[in-house]
């Protein structure tokens, strides 16, 4: 079993903004982590030990919150690029403004060609293809392709 210290100021740091211990967490559905750090909480305030399951997988939990972050921020970023494709459709072939809000470095030096943009009306950022992408000004953008079920939206600047 883990023991927490005795006088919770020891051995712990105080929050800064408030001036007092504090420890952050939602709701066990919403984050893996968050389950832990509720169980340290609750044994800690109840007097008891951490149980062992907790104690046992806090050296890991660092990797664990990465890997499920990234399946998480993966499946968020999906259910926006299902959005904004189907948002998008039945507009193929019509132009938007926009701004490149990033561009890929060629290997030789060369003017990116590849890239993101952000549109302003609807509120979308895709990828974006053309010749020497002009990062941060903004364009006049082509829909090249908004297909739901590879939730895939596609700009090109002529």
């Amino acid at each position: 079993m883990v023991r927490l210290p005795a006088d919770p100021a020891e051995g712990t740091s105080r929050h800064a903004a408030i001036a007092a211990e504090y420890a952050h967490v939602t709701a066990p559905l919403r984050r893996l982590v968050d389950r832990y750090g509720t169980e340290v909480c609750l044994a800690h305030s109840a007097g008891r030990d951490v149980p062992r399951w907790v104690g046992d997988a806090l050296p890991g939990l660092p990797q664990t919150m990465a890997a499920t972050g990234r399946v998480a921020s993966g499946f968020e970023r999906s259910c926006v690029d299902i959005v904004e494709a189907a948002l998008l459709g039945h507009r193929l072939g019509q132009r938007f403004d926009g701004v490149v809000v990033e561009t890929e470095t060629k290997k030789d030096g060369g003017p990116a060609t590849r890239g993101e943009v952000v549109l302003r009306d609807p509120a979308v950022r895709a990828r974006l293809d053309g010749e020497a992408l002009p990062l941060g000004e903004r364009v006049r953008v082509t829909l090249t392709t908004a297909s739901v079920p590879e939730r895939k939206v596609r700009f090109t600047l002529p």
